[in-house]
């Protein structure tokens, strides 16, 4: 019924009463009770907490209208109360539909209780039966668009398909009574699905139920819109709508659930298949309007507009609207709202600023996140904070550079904060639930909530169990240890005087990931500049990000060359040189920094000078086998910022065809440096090293330099001489250049049209 970071009593109240504090609500534990019947007064304390704990959740319950809804589903369904209230939805649509086919005469199957039940209708063998938790799907499920990443300033449009399985499944009379049981698989396993019912088929005991269900809600919704009824019953029907349309669209879910009794994986792959199919369908039809699908997931699709007018967008939507309706009886595309900002970043991945006018006509405006670090409860708030922020900042209609600047403010305002102390450790704590027993966890020491749960239990305070969530803090301890052992909580930080909070790990693990995946499509806020602003090391975040194909010819050797490593040389006089880039110096001083000394005042010569052309050559061969040694290291590290995954051991479990991260287990693996990366680093050396090519590069930006000192002073008699003075000093063999003529530069002046 509701999304909380924690399900205990203390943080529910919090949310759903908004009342007092979670950290300050004071906890009865089994050694408090017992403490209890020492005194009288302490007794009645005690008395108090269990009274205030029944109470609020009494008014929890009526805040949330849980038992009429529980009511409603029970009538509906045709259930007990006391089943509904365990929230298992399959069960629900297993009494509606107990009841549709005994009512007209139909054998059920049986219930199967205890192991899963084994499809007996597929050719498998026994071994094949068995597999691993990350086993292939049974059956294609929806169909998710490829994102056309980035920010988007102008508006977006949002359609979906009201209630799409559960409208399939009338539209094309899916059922068990319609539709052939019999199935095979081909040569790969997949399965081959039966046709569809004819036109003339009656309707089967699915489609029906479903149509039952939609009208009664409609009717119901009917009777929302008249003005004569009292709050009371306004509030019931509305509880009796949600019932009605929370039991159509868990219609389908029974279909692909392997534990229900009415299990039938034919029937939920042709319902997903057809889905994919109208959403192909669909988004090619938008396509040819000439529109921009960015995006689509199961049953809606994301259109770019490129307008910013609002109603010029809703014209629009409703141009697709009819033309698409039109394919179809009962299926049914409608406008789900429009998105002045949307930060798309990848799949069910992205942050929206809803757009929609009220009843005076006034434009409300709404941050919609989907699937981002900073709504998972696995984050601290600290971290959820820093994200909303800076998602506040981007979806704005600032400048490019005033963005970049209040982002690096607001992230160094951030550090400072957490340095001295100001962050409360509420907001630090990280949140994480367990799914079984702490003792049954094989590996402790690499997962710290179960760390912590296993200290508490032993403690003789709270007793920590499967379904319960636990809050620590990273603390620096003096241990040393990993910071997956180094968790403690939050009450364990406040009693202490020696545990101080790791902000180093909350810098580079938590604010850091956070915000740079929301950075990652904004132009010159990458990974390096975020680590700099957080007063972490760039240049550990420069080699983590992988490169981008670099067979553009045109693109700036400034770009391709960005997380190169620089050139570590010697001089002819003995001074370091560090060469980052192929020019030296500034001015009338630049030039090609292999010709370039450090300290030319004291030294006469530079880099190649004397017998220096061989030992640079040494020196560049030497760094050049650095960088093949550790491509072929053959490093893998995960691509989440936040995991600390790196191993040389290929991994055993892929995903499209990467490597899966064995320490989280979600994310994929890449090359810590890649072949791209090598290559691009071999480039930027020839680049580094290649005069030739730098003296010519300097010829052409002398022509622009002349051309505009001709224009300052083209009314000058002395115009030529200073110019030749000006190209012979820029030129002279003295300074390390090759000698240019100077018809070349006043012949290139001509052409350039400056003379």
């Amino acid at each position: 019924m509701i999304r909380c970071k924690s399900y205990e009593l203390g943080a529910l109240v919090e949310k759903v009463l908004r009342e007092g504090e979670e950290d300050t609500r004071q906890m009865l534990t089994p050694d408090a009770i017992r403490k209890s019947y020492a005194s009288s007064a302490s007794l009645k304390q005690s008395i108090m907490l269990c009274m205030r704990d029944a109470d609020q959740t009494m008014r929890i319950v009526l805040e949330l209208n849980a038992l009429p809804l529980a009511l409603q589903i029970s009538q509906i369904v045709g259930t007990v109360m006391s089943r509904t209230l365990r929230g298992g939805r399959a069960e629900r649509i297993e009494y509606l539909l107990l009841h549709a086919f005994t009512n007209q005469g139909y054998v059920v199957p049986d219930k199967q209780y205890g192991k899963k039940k084994i499809d007996h209708s597929e050719d498998q063998d026994d071994d094949q039966q068995v597999s691993s938790k990350r086993k292939k799907a049974a059956y294609a499920g929806g169909l998710v668009l490829d994102p056309k990443k980035g920010f988007y300033d102008t508006f977006i449009l949002l359609l979906d398909f009201n209630s799409l399985y559960p409208s399939i499944i009338q539209e094309y009379n899916i059922c068990f009574t319609t539709v052939n049981r019999k199935f095979k698989k081909d040569g790969e396993g997949d399965l081959i699905l039966p046709d569809l019912p004819e036109s003339t088929t009656l309707p089967g005991i699915l489609p029906t139920q479903i149509k039952k269900l939609v009208d009664s809600r409609r009717s119901v919704k009917d009777l929302l819109k008249k003005d004569s009824m009292s709050e009371a019953q306004r509030q019931q029907l509305n509880i009796r709508q949600l019932a009605l349309k929370l039991t159509a669209n868990s219609m389908y879910g029974c279909l692909g659930f392997s534990f229900s009794r009415f299990y039938a994986k034919h029937l939920a792959a042709m319902v997903t298949s057809k889905g994919r199919e109208i959403l192909l369908q669909t988004r090619d039809l938008i396509q040819k309007m000439n529109l921009d699908v960015i995006y689509g997931d199961t049953d809606s699709v994301m259109v770019n507009t490129n307008s910013h007018d609002f109603e010029e967008v809703y014209r629009l939507g409703r141009e697709i609207k009819q033309t698409v309706n039109k394919m179809y009886k009962l299926l049914e595309l409608d406008i789900d709202g429009v998105f002045r900002y949307m930060l798309l970043l990848k799949k069910k991945k992205y942050a929206a600023v809803t757009l929609e006018k009220d009843k005076e006509g006034n434009m409300i405006q709404k941050t919609e996140l989907k699937g981002l670090d900073i709504v998972r409860r696995d984050w601290s708030n600290f971290s959820a904070d820093a994200g909303k922020a800076i998602i506040d900042i981007i979806m704005t209609d600032k400048s490019e550079d005033l963005r970049l600047s209040q982002i690096q403010e607001h992230l160094e305002g951030l550090r400072v904060a957490l340095l001295d102390g100001k962050i409360a450790l509420k907001e630090l704590a990280i949140t994480k639930s367990l799914t079984k027993d702490p003792s049954d966890y094989p590996d402790k020491k690499a997962l710290p909530h179960v760390q912590v749960a296993l200290r508490l239990n032993s403690s003789g305070g709270k007793k920590i169990k499967a379904g319960d969530t636990v809050a620590y803090v990273i603390c620096d301890d003096g241990s040393g240890l990993a910071p997956t052992q180094r968790a403690y909580h939050v009450d364990e930080v406040k009693e202490s005087s020696t545990l101080k909070v790791d902000t180093q790990y909350y810098l580079a693990q938590q604010l850091h990931p956070v915000v740079s995946r929301l950075c990652d499509p904004i132009d010159g806020m990458d990974s390096a500049r975020i680590a700099a602003c957080l007063g972490l090391d760039p240049s550990q975040y420069k080699s983590r990000a992988p490169v981008e194909d670099q067979g553009d010819a045109e693109a700036r050797d400034e770009d391709r060359f960005l997380a190169c490593s620089p050139l570590n040389l010697q001089c002819s006089c003995g001074d370091p040189v560090v060469l980052d880039s192929a020019f030296k110096g500034s001015g009338k001083e630049i030039g090609p920094a292999l010709l370039v000394c450090p300290r030319p005042k004291s030294c006469g010569g530079y880099p190649l000078g004397g017998n220096g052309k061989g030992r640079i050559m040494n020196q560049i061969t030497k760094q050049l086998r650095e960088f093949i040694k550790k491509y072929y290291a053959g490093w893998l590290v995960c691509e989440d910022p936040g995991c600390t995954g790196r191993t040389r051991q290929l991994p055993l479990q892929f995903q499209r065809a990467f490597p899966v991260c064995p320490t989280c287990k979600k994310a994929i693996m890449y090359s810590e440096y890649s072949d791209s990366q090598l290559y691009t680093q071999i480039q930027f050396v020839l680049h580094l090293v290649d005069i030739r090519k730098a003296q010519m590069k300097l010829g052409q930006d002398e022509l622009t330099y002349v051309r505009n000192k001709m224009s300052a002073c083209h009314n000058s008699s002395t115009a030529y001489d200073e110019l030749k003075e000006l190209v012979e000093h820029r030129f002279s063999r003295s300074n390390g250049y090759a000698t240019v003529s100077l018809d070349r530069i006043f012949q290139g002046l001509y052409s350039a049209g400056a003379l």
